[in-house]
């Protein structure tokens, strides 16, 4: 039951407001006013004649009765922090009963944008909103893999299966060759780095807007070419009283798929016996051990826990929201865990008629231990785990280790689960990041609000390796590194709205920011401790290394806003920013960018307007500019460094050469878009871009013999990204007890180098396979061309420059192979459906036309090269043995090429997560007078992946795949209560 708050009422007996005159016709009109949310009835709920001070308020039970003044009116429905609602009545009504939404509900139609919010469908620019039911509840320690396939022309791709880890964003393709390529990331105004996102718990946000084109970037001006993603957080919406929501989850991971070929111990015995490596060997006692090493390496039941409360409230002086949180998850790698405690409070107090001030405040401390990946070696496991013999086992009968200090251990090199156990990394993390803020009107739709920020964040790690483990040789050694990070942000803007008349509305901003980042940062290593107890700095005997680091930037800007409205037909915007920079030169600072944006409601168009199938038609164009300023902090200055020494002496040298001329890199972005309704039920939005960057901050390649450097960095070049997106949504059946809805989205981006430096046309990108060419994209492969094997012989062969075949392997014969490691193609579907209180949605998301050069296959498949160590059991099925046979892998003896042998097509089609919810009946619940709301729920990450490729994972956002740490699949029971 609602409160009674401070309402006199008497059942069947409201308090009238005030009555004016009695007219020559009266009529009554009553009814029941509740809350859509839970059925409850609203006390004090306002109804007014709409034009009259005619009205009364719900009494107890939520009942009304009015006296109607004339003919036909219109009643106004009002209640603090719910949805108005304005109803037609006639003196036929008589009876008319409403459902209130409350703001959670009425938040769907706002679409936050830079520096404000927006009512969804009056926006100009390209605009895709999140909300937080697609955040909540995915059990990852970050909201970046709830927006996978989510939304158009947004790239959320996963370097990494380590729970710390962030996803690589992009949006709308690549834009600079050397410079950042990522999007401005902005949480509650303040900017923050993507290493920061598993500091905030996914149940705090409110919405993400990816903001795609100018009209909507560049007010961002100087860090928005690559577009810019807005984090909200939650605020208090609970109306009568205060309400709690405790959520719990459990769960397991394991590796989201399994392609392993590598041999088995009967497989491996058989392969040595073929290329002659059996002399010597025991295989009696071999055979007796049989180890699957990627079971040995990953987890198939790594535990995941979380626990979160919550405490909203919201009155007409005082809204907040208090959150706090606990989050373990072990990876499914050895050595791979993380561990957060989270707190956060938004407040907002409305202090007087003209004066709100507030605060987003969040601490966040983690725990954190990372499995090496990435890089190849015999005694890291993720790596490891493909070289090792099947008949080396890395764990006693007993379960012990296998150890080199006690000869149990009988392999090559070391154990590789044993070298992590003694050489153990641990990192820690402290998170603060708070905004005050203060809003002050003082006349009427003039408001000036000031923001003031601080993100901090303080950062350790230990390493430890143990003088015990016998390859030290009884010399341990130990580490530290701290380093800390403070982001200071300065905001304040000036809005003012001006109705002119019913028609002709505008909206003017105006305002000023600056941006003051430093960190620094120190690391020390010893060696010589002499007992596993005491590894640690002080009890070493030498310093090994030592290195301290600090650097900053700062920025300071100026900008501009005004849009304009007509009737509902027509939306018009434009923006300007002054941005300053000290990663820029005195004479190069400042510059200037902007955007104009149009939107036509055509559907509100008298030529529209009476056709009932189409109920939303709209057009869009915008076109403007943005920049890039993503270069190391001081690359412009002209440097000296230390750390060079000579005869024990410490020395200077010159290291830099510096360049006072960088400047700004631009991109010049335009949109068009077609937003369409269809029956109240199906929405349709096709989008076309067109993006230019000119001035391009690269590192253009040096002669050493000029400075000793090899490079630096300047403004070169061009380079262009089309592209076209798709986006439907659809609610197939919509009755009372069930809705069945469905949505996709699609996108394409075509990039395309248009000039490099002084006239060069071609430059090759050494070690990675790609080459920079003028009229191709920037992420093409530049590669020799496999050919396959001759039959006769088992020679491998490839193609020459000039399409011809031959058994002779020349770096003069690559070619640019129409493949590249950007995904042009890239999108999701999804459905859901819910009867009563029973719901079911599942997620996919895809790539297509993605390549990625598999390394690991060099290895796995080197036809003797890495014979000693385990190998693909393709080589011993598959490889060419006799005249006749037709395969892809040479004889025994062919060392492979760096070709596109290994160059495999890395799309893939995942289901992203299924989800089914079972909510209890309001009925029920009521019965307890203590809960609210209560549902559980289970849910499916990663459930399924279909793909072409070899690897163990084909998501990465790398052009080489290499020793990675894959992404897991996970099952989760949650449990939400609300009381």
């Amino acid at each position: 039951m609602r409160s009674k708050q401070y309402f006199t009422s008497i059942k069947n007996n409201p308090h009238e407001i005030s009555t004016d005159p009695v007219l020559a016709q009266t009529y009554t009109v009553k009814g029941n006013v509740v809350s859509k949310t839970d059925n409850e009835p609203l006390i004090g709920v306002s109804i007014l004649q709409k034009g009259t001070t005619n009205g009364v308020v719900t009494d107890i039970d939520g009942n009304y009765e009015l006296q109607i003044q004339g003919g036909e009116a219109t009643l106004v429905f009002s209640y603090i922090g719910l949805q108005t609602q304005e109803l037609k009545v006639t003196p036929k009504t008589g009876v008319l009963n409403v459902a209130m939404v409350d703001d959670s509900q009425l938040m769907e139609d706002v679409v936050v944008v830079a520096y404000g919010v927006r009512k969804k469908g009056t926006i100009a620019g390209s605009v895709s909103t999140v909300k937080n039911d697609k955040l909540e509840n995915v059990p990852a320690p970050s909201f970046d893999q709830a927006l996978q396939g989510q939304t158009t022309g947004l790239s959320v791709i996963s370097n990494s299966g380590e729970p710390s880890k962030a996803a690589t964003f992009q949006i709308r393709g690549t834009n600079s060759i050397n410079s950042g390529t990522s999007p401005l990331f902005i949480l509650d105004g303040v900017p923050i780095s993507s290493s920061d996102f598993n500091t905030i718990s996914p149940s705090d946000i409110e919405s993400i807007s990816v903001l795609k084109d100018a009209s909507s970037t560049s007010i961002y001006g100087a860090r928005a070419a690559n577009g810019v993603v807005v984090i909200t957080t939650k605020r208090g919406l609970s109306m009568d009283k205060a309400k709690v929501t405790f959520r719990a989850q459990y769960g397991f991971s394991q590796l989201a798929q399994n392609n392993w070929n590598m041999m088995n111990t009967a497989e491996r015995i058989q392969y040595e016996k073929e290329i002659g490596l059996d002399t010597g060997k025991d295989y009696d006692v071999l055979s007796r051990t049989d180890v699957n090493w990627l079971d040995m390496v990953f987890n198939d039941r790594a535990p995941l826990q979380n626990y979160e409360i919550s405490v909203n409230r919201a009155t007409d002086r005082l809204n907040y929201f208090v959150s706090g949180g606990f989050y373990d998850q072990d990876g499914i790698a050895q050595s791979s865990t993380f561990r957060r405690y989270n707190m956060r409070a938004n407040a907002e107090v409305k202090a007087s008629d003209w004066l709100k001030v507030g605060t987003n405040s969040m601490v966040a401390y983690e725990e954190v231990e990372q499995a090496d990946d990435g890089s190849y070696a015999l005694y890291t496991p993720i790596s490891a785990c493909r070289f090792m013999l099947p008949y080396w086992n890395p764990y006693n009968d007993d379960g012990s280790l296998a150890s080199e200090n006690d000869g149990t251990w009988t392999g090559t090199g070391s154990n590789p689960i044993e070298w992590m156990a003694n050489n153990p990394v641990t990192n820690k993390k402290y998170k603060v990041l708070s905004t005050v803020y203060a809003e002050i009107t003082p006349i009427k739709n003039l408001t000036i609000r000031t923001q003031f920020g601080a993100d901090y964040s303080h950062s350790t790690a230990f390493m430890q390796s143990f003088p015990s483990y016998i390859i030290n040789n009884a010399s341990g050694t130990a580490g530290r590194n701290s380093s800390d990070m403070l982001n200071l942000t300065e905001t304040t803007t000036i809005n003012y709205r001006w109705d002119m008349d019913s028609d002709n509305s505008f909206n003017f901003l105006l305002g000023q920011e600056g941006v003051d980042y430093r960190s620094e940062g120190f690391q020390v290593i010893t060696r010589g401790q002499s007992s596993d107890f005491l590894t640690n700095i002080s009890s070493g005997t030498r310093a090994a290394s030592w290195a301290d680091s600090t650097t900053s930037y700062s920025y300071l800007s100026f900008f501009g806003r005004g849009e304009y409205h007509y009737k509902d037909l027509y939306y018009a915007d434009f923006s300007v920013r002054a941005d300053a920079s000290s990663r820029f030169g005195t004479g190069n600072r400042w510059a200037g960018f902007w955007s104009l944006g149009f939107m036509w409601n055509l559907k509100n168009e008298s030529f529209l307007k009476d056709i009932e199938w189409l109920s939303g038609a709209q057009i869009a164009l915008s076109t403007g500019t943005s920049g890039n300023s993503s270069i190391p902090d001081f690359d412009h200055l002209a440097l000296v460094s230390g750390g060079s020494n000579y005869e024990d002496q410490a020395g200077i040298y010159p290291s830099q050469s510096g360049n006072e001329d960088l400047s700004w890199e631009k991109l010049w972005s335009s949109n068009v878009a077609l937003r369409l309704g269809f029956i109240d039920r199906i929405n349709l939005d096709i989008e076309f871009y067109n993006k230019k960057t000119t001035n391009m901050l690269m590192l253009v390649p040096d002669s050493y013999a000029l400075t000793g450097e090899g490079e630096h960095w300047d403004n070169i070049g061009a380079m262009l990204n089309r592209g076209v997106e798709f986006n439907v949504s659809a609610d197939v059946i919509r009755t009372k007890d069930f809705v069945w809805s469905v949505n996709a989205n699609a996108s394409y981006n075509k990039n395309k180098l248009l000039e490099l430096y002084n006239g060069v046309q071609e430059y090759e990108v050494s070690t990675t396979a790609t080459k920079l060419v003028v009229g191709h994209s920037v992420s093409e492969f530049y590669i020799n061309r496999y050919a396959g094997v001759n039959p006769a012989n088992g020679d491998a062969l490839w193609y020459t420059k000039d399409g011809e075949i031959t058994n002779e392997f020349s770096e003069e014969d690559k070619v640019m192979t129409g493949k590249t490691f950007d995904a042009p193609w890239q999108g999701g579907f999804g459905t859901s459906l819910s009867w009563k209180g029973i719901s079911l949605a599942a997620q996919f998301s895809w790539v297509a036309d993605r390549w990625m050069f598999n390394n690991d296959r060099y290895f796995e498949e080197s036809n003797g090269l890495y014979a000693a160590y385990n190998q693909s059991n393709r080589l011993l099925y598959d490889r060419w043995k006799q005249p006749g046979d037709i395969t892809d892998i040479p004889r025994h003896g062919v060392t492979p090429q760096f070709d596109d042998r290994f160059l495999e097509n890395a799309s893939f089609l995942r289901l992203k997560n299924v989800t089914l919810t079972y909510s209890l009946p309001q009925q029920l619940l009521s019965k307890s007078k203590f809960f609210s709301s209560a549902r559980v729920y289970l849910q499916g990450q990663n459930l399924l992946t279909f793909t072409g490729f070899t690897g163990l994972d084909p998501e990465s956002s790398s052009n080489v795949y290499q020793a990675q740490y894959p992404m897991s699949r996970q099952f989760t029971l949650g449990v939400e209560l609300s009381f």
